[in-house]
């Protein structure tokens, strides 16, 4: 049995997020996340609910990847192999707080992901957090690199969001928006792009606000960076959709989020800020003629 579970958690390893999605969801689990997230939780499922329908289901997916390489394994596998392996880390971080296994050794596991808070922006209202901030991992020593993430909208979000009002033609004011920051848990994070960055959604490329190119590598942009719209690119569905990020990976870290939030016009934020506690014209001249006649109060006491 040991053997088959690490021979399943190899096979894991190895799945595209098509597969790690399929094996998820038949087991009744979340299949929203970037790679990483959904590796981390098809591991934990396979040791900590380890059953031959998990097992089947696994074998199946790999053999429909790899049907040669099933074949030979499946002729090699030996009957018994004794092995010792820790518990993975129950954290829904994935693997960033998981323990990695490379042909049944543990390596150390990376030290705890940073909890990372971005900075509330005026004009968008947080409704809800469609995938909270994830460290964007390298693959390997490429300068360039790409991060997915997948998330499926609720039949309640896509109606408000078909349901809201429009900014302007073909802008609706409830709107999907992927924000991206530095890595950091110390204090709040303002949006920050990385050099040479690129959203694809659902394989298509979207407009990142205020970005340009420079020609100089590992240039961040120098422009104040804004939420990124991905709103008209995406299924108003239950379906999957998919975010591709491409970025440059220069020594800093990223971490991305995407949210459903609210977008307020000038004029819609401007009255808000009139029904705040702000004090009537007349109440401020009493206060403005109190706070002279005590001024001219310490006067006099100081000139006697």
């Amino acid at each position: 049995m040991a053997a088959e579970l690490v021979e399943a958690m190899n096979m894991v390893k190895s799945f595209r997020v098509s597969d790690l999605q399929t094996l998820l969801a038949s087991m009744g689990r979340s299949k929203s996340g970037l790679k990483q997230d959904l590796v981390g939780r098809a591991l934990r499922l396979v040791q900590t609910e380890y059953s031959p329908e998990l097992l089947k289901n696994v074998r199946q997916l790999y053999e429909t990847r790899f049907p040669k390489a099933s074949a030979w394994l499946a002729a090699r596998r030996p009957e018994s192999v004794p092995v010792n392996y820790p518990a993975l880390n129950s954290s829904p971080r994935g693997t960033a707080q998981g323990t990695d296994y490379l042909n049944g050794i543990p390596k150390p596991a990376p030290p705890p992901a940073a909890e990372v808070k971005l900075v509330p922006l005026p004009f968008y209202h947080n409704l809800e957090t469609l995938l909270p901030p994830t460290e964007l991992i390298a693959q390997n020593s490429e300068k360039l690199q790409e991060s997915q993430c997948v998330f499926e909208l609720t039949p309640s979000q896509v109606e408000q969001i078909r349901n809201s009002s429009e900014l302007r033609p073909g802008m609706k004011s409830v709107q999907v928006v992927l924000r991206i920051c530095y890595t950091d848990s110390i204090g709040v994070q303002e949006d920050q792009y990385p050099p040479n960055i690129a959203v694809k959604v659902n394989q298509s490329y979207c407009h990142v606000p205020g970005y340009y190119p420079s020609n100089k590598p590992g240039v961040e942009p120098r422009r104040p960076c804004r939420p990124v719209n991905i709103t008209p690119w995406l299924h108003l569905s239950t379906v999957t959709n998919r975010v591709t990020i491409t970025w440059g990976n220069f020594g800093k870290r990223y971490s991305v989020a995407v949210y459903l939030v609210r977008v307020f016009t000038s004029g819609e934020l401007f009255n808000q800020l009139k029904h705040c506690s702000v004090e009537s014209p007349d109440r401020c001249r009493e206060r403005s003629k109190f706070l002279t006649l005590t001024k001219h109060t310490w006067v006099t006491l100081e000139t006697l």
